[in-house]
């Protein structure tokens, strides 16, 4: 099951977005917390929290962060904001990269230390992180740090972000055939903006099929779905992507909707979509 958590922060509210990832581990402990994950994923919370408070107290940082998370949320047990962040704190100083990324996230509502904010986020990206790794490179772009940036983005990209790849073509790539291949990588999985891109350029290249086919992408249409209902997506590109082949004739409008479908036939045949950061989300590895 999937659950998100609003996290508020005084009197902000502060939407915080987080994966947690669970590894299998080997001893009586693991196995006890995997048992609290397994209720946690099940949306039994009550139990998940009765597991994780001991665990916790032992200075188990899984535990310390899913418990913080449903301590400020007040999910399966009374809602306590202050001990929910003071776990939440012991958590990241055990170094779990997701509560080091929602700390960094709160000190930045709350305006805190700039130093302490980027030291949470570096910590994480050295444990592989592609959302702080993220953060990481749009600073660097963002102080002119462009080397640093383009190894964030490379990082971030090997750690399954799809983000960087439209990163890295749009702000480092000047190859027209580079930039379409990190932007299709992008695109093939999940990406949007990268999709978005490709329309564009194909309109500017005067492909018709492909700017009506990556605009169709880009609206986010489900072709992936095991059953594809082609009228309802049919219907979907007349009203976001019609524009790309009004001025046609009808014919040849017909001739090109027949190039879109088969493009998105073999698009979507090799779409995988990234899994993108989530409020205090339990997912397998």
């Amino acid at each position: 099951m999937t659950r998100h958590f609003t996290s508020p922060l005084r009197k902000t509210a502060l939407a915080v977005a987080c994966v947690v990832t669970f590894p299998g581990l080997a001893s009586a402990a693991a196995s006890s917390l995997d048992d609290g994950v397994n209720a946690y994923r099940q949306g039994d919370f009550k139990k998940s929290a009765s597991v994780f408070s001991p665990l916790a107290k032992q200075g188990n940082a899984t535990a310390q962060y899913l418990l913080s998370c449903q301590m400020i949320n007040g999910i399966g047990i009374p809602a306590d904001q202050d001990a929910g962040w003071q776990m939440l704190d012991h958590a990241a100083q055990a170094g779990h990269p997701d509560a080091e990324i929602l700390q960094a996230r709160r000190l930045e509502a709350l305006q805190g230390s700039r130093h302490d904010i980027q030291t949470l986020y570096e910590n994480a990206a050295n444990k592989g992180s592609g959302q702080a790794l993220m953060w990481l490179a749009l600073d660097d772009l963002q102080n002119n740090r462009k080397d640093a940036a383009r190894q964030h983005l490379d990082n971030a990209w090997s750690a399954g972000d799809p983000r960087a790849a439209t990163m890295i073509a749009i702000r480092f790539t000047a190859d027209p055939v580079a930039r379409e291949k990190w932007l299709r990588q992008a695109a093939e999985h999940g990406e949007l903006h990268a999709a978005a891109y490709l329309a564009q350029d194909y309109e500017k290249s005067d492909d018709r099929a492909k700017a009506v086919g990556w605009c169709a992408v880009a609206s986010g249409l489900p072709g992936h779905d095991a059953n594809i209902d082609w009228k309802k997506i049919g219907a979907a590109i007349t009203q976001n992507c019609a524009r790309l082949d009004a001025d046609m004739e009808p014919a040849a409008r017909a001739a090109n909707r027949e190039k879109v479908d088969t493009f998105l036939h073999d698009f979507f045949a090799n779409y995988h979509p990234w899994k993108p950061w989530r409020p205090c989300v339990v997912k397998s590895e």
